[in-house]
């Protein structure tokens, strides 16, 4: 038969070497007795801190709650002063636009209560306000947590705290 080149591959001499089927275990970093005690540790620590700061949140939000229970009175009646002056400034206003309006043939031109009251809303007491302070007035929220400075305070530059918050910064 004539050589045509081809070459059958076969193993190399002894056979290939033994394949390692048996289980291998990577190599441990910390030892498991060392692993478990660190974990109980950070748990217990984490637990008596929660339970700690559980206690304080409740309180706070009492001594808050409390706060805010004595106040009532005062907000209440300086929010109604506040809405009052408003409804003051609103009357004046009207007064002196409708001053010159009279009647169409002794028929009043605009429909008027009287002496009876009626409860505006919000649109009509901040029509003669300026736009900003309506908003200011309608999305502004009553909030009952801590309201003194805080430590971000002073991160906040100072365009950013005045357009937002409105505080004046030193």
């Amino acid at each position: 038969m004539a050589e045509t080149g081809f070459r059958q591959e076969m193993p190399p001499q002894g056979g290939y070497r033994k394949f390692n089927f048996a289980r291998t275990f990577p190599r441990m970093v910390w030892r498991p007795y060392l692993a478990l005690g660190i974990g109980t540790a950070i748990t217990i620590v984490g637990s008596t801190y929660a339970v700690w700061r559980k206690k304080w949140y409740i309180t706070e939000k009492f001594e808050d709650v409390e706060l805010n229970t004595a106040l009532q009175p005062f907000l209440t009646a300086e929010r109604d002063r506040y809405w009052l002056k408003i409804l003051k400034k609103n009357r004046e206003l009207e007064a002196e636009i409708m001053k010159d309006v009279g009647t169409w043939y002794g028929e009043p031109v605009y429909f008027t209560l009287g002496e009876k009251w009626w409860d505006p809303t919000h649109v009509e007491v901040l029509a003669h306000s300026d736009p900003r302070a309506a908003e200011w007035e309608v999305l502004w929220r009553h909030h009952a947590e801590y309201a003194a400075p805080h430590f971000w305070d002073k991160l906040i530059p100072n365009f950013i705290a005045k357009r937002f918050w409105d505080i004046k910064k030193e």
